[in-house]
């Protein structure tokens, strides 16, 4: 079997896009699965031991104001996609998904010269492209984490001028992706929340959608052995992202005794100001520290040194950090927003009610007051990603649905 991936963006160290096709397309392939990838950039670490990479341009200006392009990017902006994407910006459009599914469309079209694909698996875009895909006569399925429908409703809820809301609204293509969502031969999400959302979101038929749980590597996320911070909270996650719910955790801070730290895993001022400029508004700043992006081994020693992690999220299409502290053995409080008490139990954690800092402050302190509860809910923690969340058992679950779909196509030519 030869499949396509299809990513927007490519890298592991720009969020969960990168990481999911990384470890999907090695686990692939040690499945005996040959594996193209299609990636826009940021491009990947090498994923040519294990896959053949094709990378499609994008100058990623979306969030650059012309000024700033300099003068080889001013110059290719006149070429036609990369034009589309400029205009569209302008007009606070956001074209990623759209420009990049034609220009993939395009390079396949070459591709199928040379090459012969069995499925055509698009990882968190659906733009247009896909459906011209359609025609090329290949079973085109999509993961979708988590429509984003819930993205923009977290932005409504923070943006409060006339400006501010109309830019939300015009921001999400959503009405790109209801239509093309439903043209599709399969999408498989990451949780059976996951399920009922995407029908909320997009009216698509339940028969239509597959739950495949996220991978995670259990191997290289395990507790290393250092000594725990003892008043120190974690948050790894992206801070302008206003469905992470960074202002509740502030505010819980807030009301926390002053020897509590929070250690935010992201970028700090000036590249994200909206964690900054809450932390001086809450009055905090002394006692929260940025690491920046951070490499594997730096973020698995921060799991392990962490007392407890923190996802203080109104929304999660799965929840990879809460996983990723589990099996590092660190206990967690999540919210229950989401598919996140289907990752996080009773067993491992505690879970909250969404945005309600004063619940997140009274879990912070049950699990920083209790070591025995502390050890015992890492231990659960580690044993329960390891059995339900190991990169081998969801690409063997993600190839099941492979064959489902191709079985299926080709009894309906």
């Amino acid at each position: 079997m030869r499949v396509l991936l299809l990513c927007y963006r490519g890298s592991p160290f720009c969020g969960g896009l990168g990481i999911y096709l990384y470890y999907l397309s090695r686990e692939l392939a040690r499945l005996g699965v040959e594996v193209d990838v299609l990636v826009g950039p940021p491009y990947p670490d090498p994923l040519d031991k294990w896959a053949t990479v094709h990378p499609v341009e994008n100058l990623n200006i979306w969030m650059v104001k012309t000024k700033k392009f300099g003068y080889d990017r001013l110059k290719r902006v006149f070429s036609f996609w990369n034009f589309i994407d400029y205009i569209l910006t302008r007009f606070h459009i956001f074209p990623e998904m759209e420009t990049f599914s034609m220009r993939a469309f395009f390079k396949i079209h070459k591709l199928l010269k040379e090459r012969n694909y069995d499925l055509i698996h698009d990882i968190n875009g659906l733009g247009w492209g896909l459906l011209f895909m359609k025609g090329f006569g290949i079973p085109v399925i999509s993961t979708i984490h988590h429509p984003l429908t819930k993205d923009r409703e977290a932005d409504l809820m923070m943006d409060k001028d006339f400006w501010g809301l109309l830019t939300s609204v015009l921001f999400y293509p959503l009405t790109m992706q209801r239509i093309v969502i439903n043209r599709l031969d399969r999408v498989i999400t990451s949780s059976k929340e996951g399920i009922d959302e995407l029908k909320r979101a997009f009216g698509l038929n339940k028969d239509k959608i597959s739950v495949v749980y996220n991978g995670l590597d259990v191997e290289s996320f395990r507790n290393t052995g250092e000594k725990r911070e003892k008043q120190t909270i974690l948050f790894v996650g992206n801070t302008e992202d206003h469905k992470k719910g960074i202002i509740f955790l502030l505010e819980a801070l807030a009301e926390l005794p002053e020897g509590i730290g929070l250690t935010i895993v992201d970028e700090g001022p000036p590249l994200k100001k909206n964690a900054a400029e809450l932390i001086k508004k809450i009055g905090v700043e002394k006692r929260v520290k940025f690491t920046g992006k951070v490499d594997h081994k730096t973020l698995v020693s921060l799991y392990s040194r962490a007392t407890v992690l923190v996802m203080s999220s109104l929304y999660e299409g799965f929840g990879l950090p809460a996983a990723e502290a589990m099996a590092c053995e660190t206990p967690v409080v999540v919210t229950r927003a989401g598919s996140l008490p289907e990752v996080v139990d009773s067993s491992c954690g505690i879970l909250v009610e969404p945005g309600n800092a004063r619940e997140l402050r009274e879990a912070i302190m049950a699990i920083l007051k209790d070591g025995g509860s502390r050890d015992r809910m890492g231990r659960n923690g580690r044993k329960k990603a390891v059995e339900n969340f190991s990169w081998p058992v969801a690409a063997r679950n993600t190839l099941e649905v492979y064959r489902d779909v191709i079985n299926k196509y080709r009894r309906a030519q």
